[in-house]
């Protein structure tokens, strides 16, 4: 088993393994560039689990921007019955996507 880690970005939380590719939040960060997340909830892997309260200390997980994107787009519909108003609307959210490249404890 290798290691992982729970990372929070943009309000949510994300299992986060080396190798592995996320879809998160939109970053400010352009294509190839190295970022780092320093909101690290957990660690595990290798038998040993550290638990933060809220972060575990001194832990960062490394990552590299792969690409900047939209979602797909998500359709919203608002009907009013009996009232002959109907009304359609698209949203697209700006994603990044990145590939983890280490964790460090």
């Amino acid at each position: 088993m290798s290691i992982y880690a729970i990372i929070r970005t943009g309000g949510k939380q994300y299992r986060a393994e080396p190798g592995a590719q996320l879809t998160i939040e939109k970053l400010e960060a352009d294509c190839g560039a190295e970022v780092l997340f320093e909101d690290v909830l957990l660690v595990g892997g290798d038998g040993a689990t550290l638990i933060g309260t809220p972060m575990v200390q001194g832990a960062r997980v490394k990552a590299t921007v792969v690409e900047q994107t939209r979602d797909t787009k998500v359709l919203i519909h608002k009907y009013r019955k009996r009232k002959n108003s109907r009304k359609t609307q698209g949203h697209r959210q700006s994603i990044t996507r990145v590939r983890i490249q280490a964790i460090e404890v």
